[in-house]
């Protein structure tokens, strides 16, 4: 019966699939809340966002790019610690979670930079599906970082579940730039909705493996199953070169 217990990832309970839930929304409404603030305390450089004015200047292209940067860090990395403390007997090495989501929004933020610039010589509306972009993406990597550093063996149920949960929030905010005009709405719903998918969808979905996995009595989605050129092959595991004050503490064992 234990060793039925083993299979699949952790089972979640109801009361820690809300708090999942909650926890992913928390950061992203946190992270809109500081790219509002942004907004607010520089109105007077981003006219572009609530004008018709075809010219995009510079400035305003360098300020909206550290707002959003400022904003997606903010929420991945609040997004992902909340989500750690849902489930601690999963998610144990989350300083070095927090650590990879802050260099990965640094690097996705460098190669963004000649995708603002290029969008705004077309048109403002063009630049708000570019913000989605960066916040999607920026978001979907910091989740996955999650699951694969603090989550190993389980990491591909990881990558189902932000996968899934990315085509969702996809979904909902083009729906939304088809319903609704003015482009900040997608400039300050992307983070909510994309890090709320990904508490709901991630949670219904190692939900669901947990249950099929455990009634096949099989881990299909664990790192550690192989299949085909590869089932039944043994991991490889080389043994690392001792230091030279190690070997010299053997050779003294040895010859006592």
């Amino acid at each position: 019966m234990a060793e039925e217990e083993t299979i699949g990832p952790p089972k979640i309970s109801f009361p820690t699939f809300l708090l999942k839930i909650l926890a992913a929304l928390a950061g992203g409404i946190i992270g809109a809340v500081i790219l509002l603030v942004i907004f607010f305390l520089a109105s007077s450089l981003l006219t572009p966002l609530t004008s018709a004015d075809e010219y995009i200047s510079p400035i305003f292209i360098f300020i909206l790019m550290m707002m959003i940067f400022i904003a997606s860090t903010v929420g991945n990395l609040l997004s992902t610690f909340l989500l750690s403390l849902t489930e601690s007997e999963k998610y144990k090495r989350i300083s070095s979670t927090i650590y990879q989501v802050f260099i990965i929004s640094l690097i996705i933020f460098i190669l963004m930079v000649p995708v603002y610039f290029i969008t705004a010589t077309i048109n403002i509306g063009i630049v708000a599906y570019a913000v989605a972009l960066h916040i999607i993406i920026s978001a979907q990597v910091s989740a996955l970082i999650l699951e694969i550093v603090s989550n190993y063996k389980y990491s591909l149920v990881g990558v189902y579940g932000v996968t899934f949960s990315v085509l969702l929030s996809a979904g909902i905010m083009f729906g939304m730039a088809s319903i609704v005009e003015s482009p900040t709405i997608l400039l300050f719903a992307a983070l909510p909705v994309v890090w709320g998918s990904i508490g709901f969808i991630g949670s219904i979905v190692s939900m669901v493996y947990g249950w099929i996995a455990r009634i096949y009595d099989k881990d299909f989605l664990s790192t550690q199953t192989l299949y085909g050129a590869d089932y039944d092959k043994e991991v490889e595991v080389s043994e690392e070169p001792k230091a030279e004050d190690e070997e010299g503490a053997e050779f003294l064992r040895k010859n006592r």
